[in-house]
């Protein structure tokens, strides 16, 4: 499902004339949809705090220049993958990536602390047993290739439509159908391996 509200087009207007409340309305209605599809691609909760604040970035520098016809969500969506590509590639280069563990503690400006059970509604065993499971589909994930990773995160952890998709990757309905279905298959077969 979408994170995040369609911004109103007078909002858009009005920061592409430079209105700086009209770009802080845009970052705090699309924040959270712009960090979900860093995380889900990056897997790194930094890299993707990182990743959200270049995105908007972009967006300030650039939104002066969208054309009316482009839809700012899509517009929005692309510049969020294209930064996730190329901070993928980065990483990947540095050999950057490694898991973290429910037991390492988190580093502060204060020093370490141990992890803290966020939701206190749960008791810790089912607690750990959900983030066990999004933790095994995350590397489950980052295994995949980019684009298999891509399509996955649009349509089933941020909702986006077929159509939508299609603007947003310039594909045909057909094939991102068609590509959706072999990355499921493919998580599914790492995710099976992983258990075995």
């Amino acid at each position: 499902m979408k994170t995040s509200p369609r911004i109103p087009k007078e909002v858009i207007e009005r920061c592409k004339a430079g209105d700086e409340k009209a770009f802080a309305e845009i970052v705090l209605r699309s924040q959270k949809k712009v960090f979900n599809i860093a995380y889900r691609m990056l897997g790194h909760l930094e890299e993707a705090k990182d990743l959200a604040q270049e995105v908007f970035i972009s967006v300030f520098e650039s939104v002066k220049d969208l054309k009316e016809e482009i839809k700012f969500d899509a517009w929005l969506t692309q510049i969020t993958l294209n930064h996730c590509r190329n901070r993928w590639k980065y990483l990947k280069r540095r050999q950057y990536f490694h898991s973290d563990s429910l037991d390492d503690p988190i580093e502060t400006e204060n020093g370490s602390m141990a992890r803290a059970i966020v939701d206190p509604s749960d008791n810790p065993e089912i607690l750990y047993e959900k983030k066990s499971v999004q933790q095994f589909i995350q590397k489950g994930l980052l295994k995949l290739k980019e684009d298999q990773r891509e399509l996955l995160v649009l349509r089933d952890l941020q909702g986006f439509s077929y159509e939508e998709m299609g603007e947003l990757l310039g594909l045909p309905g057909g094939t991102i159908k068609s590509r959706l279905h072999r990355a499921r298959m493919d998580l599914k077969e790492i995710l099976e391996k992983s258990t075995q």
